[in-house]
């Protein structure tokens, strides 16, 4: 079946489309909506501006989801074709992003977690545009307000902006002028929406918003899951073994692909930072770890000697996530 997705046909798209609305029929079954998620400026705009549309709000959040990552699907396949990072000329990366995607039921529902994982697909896209270019300030200017944006729909992505100072040092020679108008960039929304605030007597609101999590006494109830052991558990072994292929062709390619990697290694280490940045800790808060998994699999699954067993780990994966997303009325594991 992956052998479809590894053509550059039109249709393809259809068949990419086609999977992730099977992928999301639990959502139409037993929908649900994390109201206590929506608590920061842009996503309570967000939510007001859907509560205009005359239909049912789970039933137009569904949708709105679906949208959302078939875009982001389409958008991670682009910059892995733009930047050269798989062979071109297919959708084999969008097909494994939409996958990931769907792992678990809680990265089915519309959150702002998701939301903002296309605003890090454009930062990643920003921050290796600048690679070997000269003048980059309105490139770095862009990459901190939209990281600001982003926080400002779902605060932990602020610690994305750490980030953002490591990769351009990654990518570029240490220039404090060019940090400077990353960090500006990056406060401009904040400034705004300060005054905004402000001018309507309610910036005490504003800053409540923000919430750092309690790091004692938590507890991380979501590691007991069976479905989050058994499916990461697959996904891990795979991604172990992406990156061995990886580091077998990792001196064989370009420099500025190289970069690219390390970059999204550091977006893997460093994004793990979002925890200290939210109250409570859920399993939607690491869907972003979908952009450096499916990076690595859409690079090392076409390289792969025996195709059989691509099929096989994909076949796997698939009934895993449609049967835990049906477990309850299944009952096989009771």
């Amino acid at each position: 079946m992956l052998r479809f997705y590894k053509s550059n046909h039109p249709l393809v798209v259809v068949l990419v489309f086609l999977a992730l609305i099977l992928l999301h029929a639990y959502t139409f079954y037993r929908p649900s909506f994390y109201t206590d998620e929506f608590i920061n400026p842009l996503s309570r705009v967000l939510i007001l501006s859907l509560n205009i549309i005359p239909l049912k709000q789970l039933f137009v959040q569904n949708i709105l989801s679906i949208l959302i990552v078939f875009t982001q699907a389409l958008y991670f396949n682009k910059i892995l074709d733009k930047y050269k990072i798989v062979e071109r000329g297919n959708y084999l990366g969008a097909y494994v992003f939409i996958l990931l995607s769907c792992m678990f039921r809680n990265f089915l529902f519309l959150s702002p977690a998701l939301i903002v994982n296309v605003l890090l697909l454009v930062e990643i896209d920003l921050l290796f545009s600048i690679n070997k270019k000269e003048k980059v300030s309105s490139q770095l200017f862009d990459l901190g307000f939209v990281i600001a944006m982003a926080s400002l729909l779902y605060f932990p992505s602020l610690a994305f902006l750490l980030f953002l100072f490591f990769g351009v040092l990654i990518l570029r020679p240490f220039r404090i002028g060019e940090w400077l108008v990353l960090l500006i960039g990056a406060i401009v929304p904040y400034f705004l929406s300060a005054v905004y605030f402000f001018w309507f007597d309610r910036l005490p609101e504003f800053f409540n918003n923000i919430t750092f999590r309690k790091v004692m006494n938590e507890e991380f109830g979501f590691i007991t899951n069976v479905q989050i052991i058994l499916i990461s558990s697959l996904v891990f072994i795979a991604l172990i073994w992406s990156l061995l292929k990886i580091q077998q062709n990792y001196f064989k390619a370009l420099v500025q692909i190289r970069n690219y990697f390390a970059v999204l290694l550091l977006f893997s280490l460093l994004g793990f930072t979002t925890v200290f940045l939210q109250s409570n800790v859920r399993v939607e808060n690491f869907i972003w770890l979908v952009i450096p998994v499916a990076t690595a699999l859409s690079y090392s699954l076409p390289r792969i000697k025996k195709w059989w067993m691509a099929e096989v780990f994909h076949l796997i994966l698939f009934l895993l996530i449609i049967y835990f997303q049906f477990e309850n009325q299944l009952n096989l594991f009771e």
